[in-house]
């Protein structure tokens, strides 16, 4: 089930994210993301446009969650025992339909987003360095459309 956040949400979906995020990106500095913790949960999702979650049916556990700021898509996180199934490709089409500006931002050293993200038709549109981690990162949209004439 696709459902908006509530504020009781925030515990699962900042969980989840930490979880995630440990997997996604090793590469971070030692104590990056358990840092960041509180900023998810009291900053990052209070403050975010929209937070759209993915909701196992059976289990009615938070699996995904995607969190925007206009047309920035600033978190598309699937819970490591659910990945594989289809749930980040289902959010990301949603996100493309509910924003087909989008655009977003990954670490360049989390190859395996990047190219689940180059799969549904994003292009890199440039590079730049995260402030707080020092780490690299590719802004990432639609391409760009060609002239015809």
């Amino acid at each position: 089930m696709i459902r908006t956040f509530s504020p009781d949400d925030a515990a699962e979906v900042t969980a989840l994210w930490l979880e995630s995020s440990a997997q996604a990106h090793p590469f971070l500095p030692t104590g990056f993301t358990a840092h960041a913790e509180a900023d998810m949960r009291e900053v990052f999702l209070p403050l975010s446009d929209e937070v759209v979650l993915y909701v196992d049916d059976a289990s009615e556990r938070i699996d995904a969650f995607m969190a925007f700021t206009g047309d920035f898509l600033g978190a598309l996180f699937v819970r490591p025992s659910a990945q594989g199934r289809g749930i980040g490709g289902r959010l990301l089409r949603i996100a493309l339909r509910m924003h087909p500006e989008l655009t977003l931002s990954v670490y360049t050293d989390n190859v395996r987003a990047v190219e689940f993200y180059r799969r549904h038709g994003l292009a890199v549109l440039g590079r730049r360095t995260e402030e707080a981690s020092g780490c690299e990162e590719l802004i990432m949209g639609r391409p760009p459309r060609g002239c015809n004439g």
